[in-house]
């Protein structure tokens, strides 16, 4: 197994993702985010969203929840935009219109 693709890797890359999102989402006045659950390691998220919205959360009006992919329509898109990111080509390239920014982690 390549070294980068550890679970702690992994994991420690979806959680600086997810700060980086929480700040970007600040930025944008937003109100709501939904996360698809992952079980036992959503308390992860969590952790990471008490610390980025640190004493504000109340402030933000940002509230976050963690939900079943089924569940969600929307989780939906992000999971077909990320496969055809991922997956190059032409598969790039249709993504690239829904693709607004993007963030080095």
């Amino acid at each position: 197994m390549n070294r980068l693709c550890t679970p702690k890797a992994e994991e420690a890359a979806r959680q600086r993702c997810l700060t980086l999102l929480v700040e970007h989402l600040l930025g944008l006045r937003a109100h709501r985010l939904v996360l698809d659950s992952r079980d036992h390691r959503d308390v992860h998220d969590r952790q990471t969203l008490q610390r980025a919205l640190g004493s504000r959360p109340s402030k933000t009006e940002l509230t976050y929840e963690h939900v079943d992919s089924t569940a969600e329509p929307l989780l939906w898109i992000s999971d077909a935009v990320a496969w055809y990111s991922g997956a190059g080509g032409d598969w790039r390239r249709r993504a690239d219109p829904v693709i607004a920014e993007c963030f080095e982690v």
